[in-house]
């Protein structure tokens, strides 16, 4: 072959071989099934998550794992129990396994009529692993106009048009034309008595220091940043505002009175309570707090182990008089009392330590061991949702303010209110 048409055919090997290959070699994407909160329904989820996917895959940028191929990677790799990671320190740990270099998680939550769509897009590879993007929208419309607002986050979330409106959170800020500001009153009480208090934003330390006695396995300590405030109820909730709402007390103390907390709850009793609360009060804004908001405001800026200091007294809250180490024994009275008998914390809380114990919103589930904001807990779980503050007869160690609890007895089980500033 002369020379001429040797370089002739090169060049056309480098052309129709090499640089298509090249140009075909797309970066890993995965799509993590969408988490269903609050009312919104699991096929509503499962169904978005299809259309995030898709979407993703449209943008021709890169080449996005079916649910099939990554349950079967998962597999491969020994990393089913991954598929229900939501904590970016999981999901950057799984991307690396399963060699994909963009994860996109999310949920998607209905309060009331207005569901909202929110998303992250995560670097699993690079030096600055972590949420590189944040989107949501909200919607107060039809369960078939949702695959439009879906389709919309996920353009914002991969930095597509509209990635700077109010919507987007990028490099760990929050874009916002019009930031919310605290309320004018930072107090209130609702229409049946409930009395509740603004919480300010900040960023603390969950769980519970390496010397802390009777410290717990699961306590395992990590920053959290809450970026929103948000009002909770100085009180538990009580046998006469359970009454109001649902009509009826089975409360075990019921000669305690109407202003001792309600004690023989579920967790989706309470949920029930706060739905109809919300009708009456014709908002969605009442809710469970997450355990991430319950332990901030039991804390209200202290690192010990109750809001009181390193001891719990009975004459700072009802619990069963056994004490922490090295502190005194106090009185059991082996019954409830009525709310706010002690002295409230710093935020103004009652009976944040005792009492009854108290459900959050969140499915137990293991800590992060790095800093996380507005963490909402796993994704999914067990059966088992989380309890926090100790009751009026457990030991003063389960009434610290980073103990953690997934059940509770017959006579000891009540909750709080949140609700969404």
């Amino acid at each position: 072959m002369k020379r001429p048409e040797f370089y002739l055919l090169l060049v056309f090997l480098l052309t129709t071989l090499c640089i298509p290959s090249a140009s075909f070699a797309k970066e890993k994407l995965a799509v993590m099934e969408l988490k269903a909160k609050g009312d919104a329904k699991q096929s509503i989820a499962e169904a978005l998550s299809v259309e995030v996917r898709d979407a993703i895959h449209n943008q021709g940028e890169y080449e996005v794992l079916s649910k099939e191929d990554l349950a079967a990677i998962a597999d491969r790799t020994r990393m089913r129990q991954s598929l229900g990671c939501d904590d970016t320190q999981c999901l950057i740990d799984f991307g690396q396994a399963i060699g994909t270099k963009y994860m996109v998680v999310g949920s998607i939550s209905k309060l009331g009529d207005t569901y909202s769509i929110n998303l992250r897009l995560i670097d699993t590879e690079s030096k600055d692993a972590g949420v590189k993007n944040r989107a949501s929208k909200k919607c107060k419309c039809a369960e078939d106009e949702l695959f439009g607002t879906a389709k919309a986050v996920a353009a914002l979330v991969m930095g597509k048009k509209g990635a700077e409106s109010a919507s987007v959170q990028a490099a760990g800020r929050t874009k916002t034309p019009n930031p919310p500001t605290e309320p004018a009153a930072k107090t209130f009480t609702n229409s049946i008595g409930m009395k509740f208090v603004y919480i300010p934003p900040g960023t603390f330390l969950m769980g519970s220091s390496a010397g802390e006695p009777r410290r717990q396995w699961d306590e395992t300590q990590h920053q959290v940043t809450l970026t929103k405030g948000f009002f909770m109820q100085t009180t538990e909730v009580t046998q006469g505002q359970w009454q109001e709402i649902m009509g009826e007390n089975y409360s075990v103390f019921k000669e305690c009175g109407d202003d001792c907390p309600v004690d023989r709850v579920t967790w989706d009793e309470a949920r029930q309570f706060i739905r109809v609360l919300n009708r009456q009060e014709k908002t969605d804004k009442y809710r469970l707090p997450t355990e991430a908001e319950w332990e901030y405001a039991c804390r209200a800026g202290t690192t010990t182990p109750f809001s009181f200091g390193r001891c719990l007294d009975t004459a700072q809250a009802n619990f069963g008089g056994t004490p922490m180490p090295g502190c005194a024994k106090g009185e059991f009275r082996a019954t409830t009392v009525p709310v706010g008998s002690f002295p409230p914390n710093a935020f103004g809380l009652y009976d944040m330590h005792g009492n009854v114990a108290e459900w959050c919103e969140d499915w137990y589930g293991y800590y992060p061991e790095g800093p996380v904001t507005d963490p909402e807990g796993p994704p999914m779980g067990d059966g088992r949702r989380v309890m926090r503050g100790g009751a009026w007869n457990t030991m003063a160690e389960w009434c610290r303010s980073a103990y953690r609890k997934t059940s509770g007895l017959p006579n000891n089980t009540g909750f709080r209110v949140a609700k969404t500033y």
